[in-house]
């Protein structure tokens, strides 16, 4: 059977969104669709709707496979990669399951899922959410062994817009969708917002992540109705999905809680009278990290290094992920706080006023540095964000390439703002927020849809 698309849904909220986008490409475009679904409430939902569904929950055990040296050598070769365990790495680390067996061997199930529906049937191109869990991250590889067109959105620096990845992981720019003159358009206008207003990049998706972590961002009413069917889907109707650790999850949330109030009394205020240099801490476990930069998965040993090589006299001020209130580990940022310039900044402070008044920004590879590029300040990457390209981004391959850099005030003093590289990022991203279901937004989303796949 031939589908236009086959988009992969993991959690309720993109159950309902896709839905309505397919609804509209299949009414306004003629295109079909078809739902490859992870979360299985969600199947009676689209079946109801008329979709084609491939319930891997439903039919993978019909494909269980054990992993063992054999397969997996298979499976990294058609992967074309060399160590298939940075393929669990996410999954592991987040739900706190250690046991890699168990994790390969779910992988090598889906796997063989994936290959049994693309095999059988035909799509033009596979859509979902960027992520690194074991379902997203092998279905992109397992389509792009078979060279089926995929789509990865990702939240773009502009508030209202995405990125779609198109048969990649990462951000390509080379590819512009706006003309000229809606790319300097969306330029002016989230030059205006940002100086204007501060405001930070924050999805719709994820606004209830960027509170401070009391216990009102835990107990609330948006989490006591998804914990209420998270139990009653899985331990009364006995239905799967992937996000199904709900003691972990509740355990963590607590933890932050605890964490966040005991960190009252090392916050400090900020001074922008001082010398310094920002690093914003990453959400702990972001894909950012898990996937793309596993080697700095140890934030806190970064800002240790950083701190014994910092030059007499320039502070370092490190900011907690506004998602991430309280993740970290207490002890641990208890130890890097006795640094005497190390100062964990309130979470209260707008990065904006931080990033304004420091020397430059040095980060992994946050969306911070792409507002420090905005702002006309430099940074420097251990990652390879997509504003790498930025001519005031430098690449810095290890921390020792850190203790070689320039500290002098005046170096930093300019204006360095590269409008050729943000006219492009303006040109090459979509209209469209993940999981916001106004009209509106579901016929910009879906116009997006059918530009990135006309280019």
């Amino acid at each position: 059977m031939h589908y236009d698309l086959l988009f992969a849904v993991i959690a309720p909220r993109e159950v309902e969104f896709f839905a309505n986008i397919a609804d509209i490409l299949k009414t306004k475009h003629g295109l079909s669709s078809a739902f490859l679904t992870f979360y299985e409430p969600g199947d009676r939902v689209l079946q109801a709707r008329g979709y084609k569904v491939f319930s891997i929950h439903k039919e993978s055990p019909k494909f269980s496979l054990k992993a063992d040296f054999f397969n997996i050598k298979e499976i990294e070769k058609k992967y074309a990669l060399s160590n298939i365990r940075s393929l669990i790495l996410h999954e592991k680390l987040t739900f706190q399951r250690y046991d890699e067996q168990t994790l390969l061997n779910k992988l090598l199930t889906y796997d063989a899922y994936f290959t049994h529906v693309l095999k059988n049937n035909s799509f033009g191109c596979i859509i979902q959410e960027l992520g690194a869990f074991i379902a997203p991250i092998s279905l992109y590889f397992c389509a792009k062994s078979f060279n089926i067109n995929h789509i990865f959105i990702e939240p773009a620096l502009f508030r209202g817009y995405v990125f779609l990845n198109y048969n990649s992981i990462d951000v390509n720019l080379e590819s512009p969708i706006y003309s000229s003159d809606r790319a300097n358009y969306l330029l002016e206008e989230y030059k205006n917002q940002y100086h204007g207003f501060k405001t930070v990049s924050m999805p719709v998706k994820d606004r209830h992540h960027f509170m401070d972590a009391g216990l009102k961002k835990l107990i609330n009413v948006r989490n006591i109705k998804r914990l209420s069917e998270k139990l009653y889907y899985k331990y009364i109707r006995g239905e799967k999905e992937e996000y199904d650790a709900i003691y972990n999850h509740v355990k963590r949330g607590f933890a932050s809680v605890v964490r966040r109030a005991s960190l009252s009394s090392f916050y400090s205020s900020f001074d922008k009278s001082q010398s310094y240099i920002y690093f914003p801490l990453h959400v702990p476990l972001d894909f950012q990290l898990t996937f793309r930069e596993p080697k700095y998965l140890n934030q806190l040993a970064i800002v240790e290094y950083i701190s014994n090589v910092l030059p007499y006299g320039i502070k370092l001020y490190i900011k907690e992920h506004p998602a991430s209130i309280g993740a970290y580990d207490f002890w641990q940022l208890k130890k890097i706080l006795k640094l005497e310039n190390v100062k964990l900044i309130n979470p209260s402070v707008n990065s904006y006023d931080i990033i304004k008044n420091s020397m430059f920004v040095v980060t992994i590879n946050s969306k911070v540095g792409a507002e420090a590029l905005f702002q006309g300040k430099k940074v420097y990457a251990f990652g390879s964000p997509y504003y790498i390209s930025n001519k005031y981004a430098m690449k810095l391959n290890n921390l020792e390439d850190f203790k070689s850099l320039n500290f002098s005030q005046d170096v930093y003093s300019g204006n360095y703002f590269d409008r050729d590289f943000f006219h492009k990022l303006a040109s090459g991203v979509s209209i469209g927020e993940l999981y916001f279901n106004s009209p509106e937004n579901l016929e910009n989303f879906s116009n997006s849809l059918i530009e990135r796949l006309k280019k």
